[in-house]
């Protein structure tokens, strides 16, 4: 047997095992190309597409009707650039950075913030004097029903009735803004294979909606489109929170449909065409913003 042919045969294996497995280009699961997706809610359609590159990741409307903004996110240190056509402007957010609040004014810092002589200090406030009111004397008891009773919780009255399961106002719990949060994105084990693409199914379940996930890891982490800077005391429902619960698992959603538990559908959001290909940018016109924009700074909330 030739020993030329034999080398040339190892070599030709050798080439298909490493295209097969993804070696010398990365992760096998690197996707670069483009994806075109709708998003139906409130009886409106919106289409978003995607043009994935190296290290970033573009996200357009589809529609031309209004200057919609443009999203770039950068997949290696997660900021997130807004690109706003109509004031020819960007804002760049680094998303791992939480947004704060800012103090409101008149407020004094939390203790320990600033040291004694250091930065504006809250003036010291002192109650004025109020003079000590003479001590009434025991008065009768009244009848039955008529005016404050002895052993009477203040603010309320002897003998009312009070409600089932109501506590009283001064101990009337207060709703923490967590008490929203928790949503876990729980894979069910079942499988399908969505555009060419392996798909697990997920759930998300809050009160009386549930949300249907078809989500894949061999794309690219899901980024939601965004209209404008999120706020930091956002909503807490399924329809703020999907994207970015799908965003910190590396999937990204093929299909995903939000309904209530009568079988109303709220949301859809549906792939409907992925094409890889190269994503060429020699003069980085895509994912930088265009020239004559100006950039701004993020709003402090």
């Amino acid at each position: 047997m030739n020993i030329q042919w034999i080398a040339t045969m190892k070599t030709s294996l050798l080439l298909i095992l490493t295209a097969a497995l993804g070696l010398g280009n990365g992760p096998a699961c690197a996707f670069e190309g483009s994806i075109k997706a709708t998003l139906v809610r409130g009886g409106q359609t919106e289409t978003i597409l995607y043009t994935i590159g190296t290290n970033d990741l573009l996200l357009e409307r589809g529609e031309t009707d209004l200057p919609y903004p443009r999203n770039i996110f950068n997949l290696q240190t997660g900021e997130l650039t807004l690109l706003f056509p109509n004031n020819r402007s960007f804002v760049r957010l680094k998303t791992a950075d939480p947004i704060s609040t800012p103090p409101m004014p008149g407020v004094p810092p939390p203790p320990g913030e600033l040291p004694p002589g250091v930065g504006p200090q809250a003036p010291v406030v002192t109650a004025p004097h109020v003079p000590r009111l003479p001590v009434r004397p025991n008065l009768p008891a009244l009848p039955s029903g008529i005016g404050p009773q002895a052993g009477a919780t203040p603010g309320t009255l002897a003998g009312a009735p009070r409600m089932a399961g109501m506590p009283s106002m001064g101990a009337m719990p207060i709703m923490p803004m967590s008490a929203m949060d928790g949503l876990d994105l729980r894979a069910t084990g079942e499988k399908t294979n969505l555009l060419g693409y392996p798909c697990q199914r997920y759930e998300l379940t809050q009160r009386d909606e549930v949300m249907e996930i078809w989500a894949t890891d061999q794309l690219v982490p899901f980024q939601p489109y965004l209209q404008s800077q999120p706020l930091s005391l956002a909503p807490r429902m399924i329809v703020e929170q999907w994207g970015d619960l799908l965003k910190a698992r590396k999937l990204f959603p093929l299909l995903a449909t939000l309904k209530t538990v009568n079988g109303a559908e709220r949301l859809r959001y549906q792939v409907e065409i992925i094409t890889p290909e190269k994503i060429e940018d020699p003069g980085e016109k895509i994912f930088q913003p265009p020239a004559g924009y100006r950039e701004v700074k993020p709003l402090p909330f």
